[in-house]
């Protein structure tokens, strides 16, 4: 058997089946992995709240990596967290609202809950699906909130589009942006993305990134790819993002995560 020690693991299109459904062994798998000492991340880029509403049976037996590496929680306590500026979230705030060109609905990401204009409640089923308490606001100006992450959801599903013409090339010399899937454009603080999270749960640990294993499918997973020994690229995930894995594990909607894993829990790995 190898010698793993971490499990760090994206949600959507990776451990959730194109249903959004988790797989039904994956508890008593986090249980099994926690016999033989290792532990299992939740490397997503959903908030806090989501995430702990998601896998609370479980809360205790997991760490959570959250809103794409700005945040690292273990058993409700704070390891890590990495807020904006309210100035800066102002300013992405105003640099969203301009693009005139493009059809980009602002979100700010704090720690309480996503914050969005009363103007784009038309979504509000779709961005339950990741955040579970939204505050709708008439005047931005009036919020002042917590926050490690800014999104711009794209309805247009051309997330990828706009990433590349707009927002990477305006925004990356300041912050970290990046894609997650056709219709988010993630926003965090310089230097923070999942791969980071990897480093810090490193240091945190003190395990090496030789003794961990990721899974991911999108954009924002390349770096945490990157920075991990065992790294897995599901079979659906784009093309860029398995030129970034060592391997290669079944779809999600063929329970590739799970399947990896037993092999780890079977010693044929």
């Amino acid at each position: 058997m190898i010698n793993i020690k971490l499990i760090a693991i994206d949600m959507d299109n990776t451990l959730l089946n194109d249903k959004g459904q988790l797989p039904e062994n994956f508890t008593d798998q986090v249980h099994a992995l926690k016999e033989k000492g290792i532990q299992v991340a939740i490397a997503s880029g959903r908030p806090l709240y989501t995430l702990v509403d998601m896998f609370s049976h479980i809360e205790d037996d997991l760490i959570f990596v959250s809103d794409n590496g700005a945040a690292i929680t273990k058993q409700g306590e704070q390891l890590f967290n990495s807020i904006i500026d309210p100035d800066d979230y102002r300013k992405l705030m105003a640099f969203t609202l301009e693009q005139n060109e493009a059809t980009g609905i602002p979100i700010l990401c704090a720690l309480d809950a996503a914050y969005i204009s009363k103007a784009h409640d038309q979504y509000d089923q779709i961005y339950r699906t990741f955040y579970t308490n939204i505050y709708y606001f008439d005047d931005f100006a009036s919020v002042d909130a917590v926050a490690n992450k800014f999104t711009v959801y794209t309805p247009n599903n051309d997330a990828v589009d706009q990433y590349a013409d707009i927002y990477g090339p305006a925004l990356n010399k300041q912050f970290s942006a990046t894609t997650s899937g056709k219709e988010w454009i993630d926003i965090m603080n310089k230097n923070i993305d999942k791969g980071q999270g990897m480093y810090q749960l490193s240091n945190l640990l003190n395990i090496t990134t030789d003794q961990m294993m990721a899974f991911g499918d999108n954009y924002n997973d390349i770096e945490m790819l990157a920075a991990v020994k065992y790294s897995y690229a599901m079979e659906n995930a784009h093309d860029d993002v398995k030129a970034q894995a060592n391997f290669i594990a079944p779809s999600n909607n063929d329970l590739g995560v799970s399947k990896v894993i037993q092999d780890l829990l079977d010693g044929n790995l």
